[in-house]
């Protein structure tokens, strides 16, 4: 027979007989009593009993204080506030707190937050990772764009010489000519008296010995100047005979795109008659946005496709890209010349232009890892993969190249970064109130004042005036009565109080009533007004503290403008209103929160206080 001590729990212990048992089940009921009092040997831990020395264990002695790190506790809504009390209260809302998880942790040192999981929180996440690559790569750029004429094959037709049009064989614009197609001719006195001269050139040089090639040439090179072919010319010194008018040919293929002259108007040199424009080249003008722009360059290769021609590829070279930035839409035009023998492309046509840009090596990452927050970017890095350990580090960005983004700064090659989960990991950050994309004003330096206290008694910002043009103010005896009756209701809603708001908020109204207000407050007096003649009606009080809310929008406007409540201060609660938040006027610095009562009494921030001090 043996006897076996076992504890009751209260530090006391008793001992009873194993006469009876059996060996085997001696064994079994000795690990028992063994496994059952670990518990309470826990419990018991780091507490000193009076009186009843060699009854409790130190912490000194006690093995399992080495095994088991110390327990922390949080405010499941204020992750950021850290106990080891369990039985300390949150001080932004007062609520009781709740055990911190062992194995999930995060570490500020000095800028760098680091954030650590355990593997089923990291499994929760599902988060997956990616080495950063360098490498070169190619971006596929399409870009819009319109067929217009190429300005170079613009030609205006001129007239030589003045005189009267005889003849017009092009009569309309859009008329297709050829080069060297007749297209008007000219009545021009000036004309023959330029070919007699010559023709009298040439007699003269017949008739004596005397030198008369400066003149002959002399009456060519005027007939030159007046539009004459030299082929024509000679066909006049052959035939002798004088032509009375100057044919006007056109100088290349295309199209008459303006007429300014009709058949039997008088010109003048210099006067135009015919624009045409050739077009077998033409430009295909794009429109670039000022992030493809470096992705481009003079010579480029360019494949096009035009709707008019399904199914065809052309190809072209980039001839041009405009130095300067379209202002109303912040894109350059990038100009394309392309070849167009048959004549089957036109102006005005819409193409779409295919480049492939390549790119040298960089630094490479997936689109998906990156967070943008405004001017600034971040990744989130996993120094070790064997551990789910994860740190925000800002990058700076390069070029969108297709589905991953060029890095500049920030990480270097064969980093993990995470690729799938990052907005989860930095909205852990945010809710531990780590600085995060989410709120990167967060410094490592206020999370750690943050976690040491948090205090809502003091404003930090003075409220901005706003304009009260005819300087309207509610009588002294008047506000008071307002703001007494709005201060009972805002106790009443502290309190949860249903019935004292009832009767605090009727004589809101009725005081609301009895002042008479400028005609300008319609919208501001209805929010004051709102659930007018149902108040007593009113049975829970969810409903009591929306028209809680709207009777603050228009007491605020009213602080706000000057109209009332001087001195007295702007709260604000970010979790109101079922997350969508609310402001309230309270009289005292130090906050006490409507909307929540005593279930998070202290949950929100003094924002600002009206007026002068007082």
């Amino acid at each position: 027979m043996f006897q076996v001590a076992q504890n009751n729990g209260r530090g006391q212990w008793r001992a009873f007989s194993t006469q009876g048992i059996t060996p085997l089940a001696m064994t079994a009921l000795v690990i028992g009593l063994s496994v059952a009092s670990l518990p309470l040997l826990a419990q018991n831990h780091g507490h000193a009993h009076a009186g009843a020395a060699g009854s409790a264990v130190s912490p000194a002695q006690d093995p399992l204080a080495k095994l088991q790190p110390a327990q922390e506790y949080t405010c499941s809504m204020h992750p950021q506030i850290r106990f080891s009390d369990p039985n300390e209260r949150c001080p932004i809302c007062g609520m009781a707190l709740i055990p911190v998880a062992a194995e999930e942790s995060h570490t500020v040192s000095g800028e760098q937050v680091e954030l650590r999981l355990s593997p089923r929180a990291a499994a929760l996440l599902q988060t997956a990772v990616m080495p950063v690559r360098q490498a070169a790569s190619s971006q596929h750029l399409s870009l819009p764009g319109t067929l217009v004429a190429d300005q170079s094959r613009v030609q205006t037709i001129s007239a030589w010489t003045s005189g009267r049009i005889e003849q017009a064989y092009v009569n309309r614009t859009a008329q297709q000519v050829q080069a060297g197609e007749p297209m008007l001719e000219i009545f021009s006195p000036e004309l023959i008296v330029i070919q007699q001269e010559l023709l009298q050139a040439k007699q003269l040089s017949a008739r004596s010995s005397l030198p008369a090639g400066s003149t002959l040439d002399g009456a060519r090179r005027r007939l030159r100047l007046l539009g004459v072919p030299s082929a024509q010319i000679e066909q006049i010194l052959q035939r002798e005979q004088l032509q009375d008018t100057v044919t006007v040919s056109a100088p290349v293929s295309g199209i008459v795109t303006e007429k300014f002259v009709n058949q039997g108007a008088y010109v003048s040199t210099g006067q135009p008659l015919f624009t045409v424009l050739a077009l077998d080249k033409l430009w295909l003008e794009l429109a670039a946005f000022e992030s493809q722009l470096p992705l481009l360059q003079v010579g480029q290769q360019v494949e096009v496709s035009v709707k008019a021609l399904p199914g065809e590829t052309l190809s072209g070279r980039i001839e041009l890209i405009e130095p300067e930035l379209n202002i109303a839409n912040r894109n350059a035009r990038v100009r394309v010349l392309l070849a167009n023998p048959d004549g089957r492309l036109k102006p005005g046509m819409l193409a779409q232009a295919s480049i492939q840009a390549e790119v040298k090596a960089s630094l490479l990452v997936p689109a998906s890892a990156v967070l943008f927050t405004g001017k600034q970017s971040l990744v989130y890095v996993q120094p070790d993969p064997a551990e789910p350990r994860y740190e925000p580090r800002q990058v700076e960005l390069g070029l969108r190249l297709g589905e991953e983004y060029q890095l500049l700064s920030g990480v270097t090659a064969g980093e993990l970064v995470v690729t799938q989960g990052a907005f989860r990991l930095d909205s852990e950050l945010q809710i531990r109130g780590l600085p995060s994309m989410l709120n990167p004003a967060v410094t490592p330096t206020q999370h750690a004042t943050a976690t040491a206290s948090h205090t809502h008694s003091a404003p930090q910002v003075a409220a901005t005036p706003v304009p009260n043009p005819d300087g309207f103010v509610v009588p002294a005896e008047a506000q008071s009565v307002l703001l007494q009756a709005y201060a009972q209701a805002y106790e009443a809603l502290v309190a949860d109080d249903l019935a004292d708001w009832q009767q605090a908020t009727l004589s809101l109204q009725q005081a609301v009533a009895a002042v008479d207000w400028p005609e300008r407050f319609p919208r501001v007096l209805s929010a004051l007004n709102a659930g007018a003649g149902e108040i007593m009606d009113v049975t829970e009080i969810a409903r009591a503290r929306a028209l809680f809310y709207r009777h603050n929008l228009g007491l605020l406007r009213f602080a706000e403008l000057g109209v009332l409540a001087d001195g007295w201060y702007e709260a604000y609660c970010p979790m109101a209103r079922d997350g969508e938040g609310a402001s309230w006027l309270q009289r005292e610095a130090e906050l006490r929160n409507p909307y929540f009562g005593a279930m998070m009494l202290r949950c929100g921030d003094i924002v600002r206080r009206f007026g002068a001090e007082g």
